[in-house]
This record gives structure tokens, C-alpha cells and sequence, in this order.
């Protein structure tokens, strides 16, 4: 990326469109998906363009389960304790998810956490996916456009010229993503946003979880 290019990325005004993509990340209690939980879930919508929208995100209680990594994203079982739980707040993200085509950055990790949150929910483990989550991996994009890596957020992030100053926290981490996308993608993000929207596809909530039982979460701007 030429220098010009930079300076465009970081400082032309980005006036967003309608959201069409969903960047999510997920800050949990480890990595094992039968016995560690999501603490915390965000979704940030862009634009086609790949201009940040708004975006959602919640604390959530694990179900008593103790967090021992509060070192790498600074959540405690004091800052959940009073959070709503993943069923709580299900129809919530997937109704702000809805439609939208999915991105996450190792996206088999967050894709894994949500699932077996699912089945935790519905009781049911039987390896089928009630809810179908058609995610694209961000490095798999990365991997793309770059000849060489690292691929792991922090890296693209520097290598683009880019901040992440709250990295994991979910709702940090989804929106940097958005904007690695942005600056990764340069002048070619509308074309590529173009052929993803064409043959990509969108995430689509099932009517059992479109409304939630829990007080609604609003979407704030960006």
C-alpha cells in the first residue's frame, strides 16, 4: 500500500450506508468450547464499503463458571455477575445480526463458542447447527491480499497504519477489524464488497430466537 493510500485510508471522511456485513467477536473464558464460556459478544455492522454502521455488544454471565484470564481481557466474574446470560440476550444479537453476512477474524473460534452456547441453550449437542452462522474468516481475506504475514489481528493492524487502543475487548476488537477490512481492501473495497454480497451468504435468524425474553439492547453509533 503506497503512501498516498494510507493517508486516505486514515483520514478521508467515511459517511456509512446501509449495513450489509457484521464483523463478530467474542471474549471468552478459554478455549476449550465444552467447558469454557463467552463473557462477553459484540457485533459491528458496515456498510458495503465497509464503513462501520453501529454496533452491539454485551457482558454475559457464564453460569457461575470462575474466569481465570481476566489478565488478557480484563473481565472479571464481578464485572458479569449481574450480566444477562447468553439465552438472554440470543434473539437480541441475532435479530441485529440478521441478514448481514458474517465476518470474524479466526472466525472457527468464535463460530465454535457460539455454537456449543447454542446447544447449551436448546439442550441440544447432536453435531446439527439449530442456527446456521455462514461466517468468513478475515484472515482467509488477509491472506488474499497480502503476500506475507503475520495474519493475526494486531500485526494487520499495524501494518495498515491502524489503533486498536482497548485490544480484547469484543466490541474493540470487532470494530478494528472493520476498519482493517477497510484499509485492506483499498480502492478494490467496493468491488470486493460487491462479489461478497453476490456470492456470499447472509445469516438468517430462525423465528424461535427473533424476539428475546430479556430487555431489549439497543445498537449504538460508532
Amino acid at each position: 500500500m503506497g503512501f498516498l493510500d494510507n493517508l486516505l485510508n486514515r483520514y478521508t471522511p467515511r459517511t456509512p450506508g446501509e449495513p450489509v456485513f457484521a464483523v463478530i467477536d467474542t471474549e471468552t473464558t478459554g478455549f476449550n468450547k465444552r467447558y469454557d464460556r463467552i463473557i462477553e459478544i459484540a457485533a459491528v455492522r458496515a456498510d458495503a464499503h465497509f464503513n462501520p454502521v453501529d454496533s452491539w455488544h454485551t457482558l454475559l454471565n457464564p453460569d457461575g463458571k470462575a474466569i481465570k484470564n481476566s489478565h488478557i481481557h480484563g473481565i472479571t466474574n464481578d464485572m458479569v455477575a449481574t450480566a444477562p446470560t447468553f439465552s438472554e440476550v440470543y434473539g437480541d444479537f441475532t435479530s441485529y445480526i440478521d441478514g448481514m453476512h458474517l465476518f470474524a477474524h479466526n472466525a472457527p473460534f468464535d463460530s465454535k463458542m457460539i455454537v456449543a452456547e447454542v446447544d447449551r441453550m436448546t439442550g441440544v449437542d447432536d453435531g446439527n447447527e439449530d442456527e446456521f452462522f455462514p461466517f468468513i474468516d478475515t484472515i482467509d481475506l488477509a491472506k488474499q491480499m497480502l503476500d506475507r504475514g503475520p495474519y493475526n489481528l494486531p500485526a494487520l493492524l499495524d501494518r495498515l497504519g491502524l489503533d486498536n487502543p482497548d485490544a480484547h475487548a469484543a466490541v474493540a476488537d470487532a470494530t478494528a477489524t472493520v476498519n482493517m477490512l477497510h484499509a485492506l481492501f483499498g480502492a478494490q473495497r467496493g468491488e470486493i464488497g460487491r462479489k461478497i454480497l453476490r456470492q456470499g451468504q447472509a445469516f438468517r435468524a430462525t423465528n424461535t430466537w427473533r424476539t428475546s425474553h430479556s430487555t431489549s439492547l439497543l445498537p449504538r453509533e460508532i
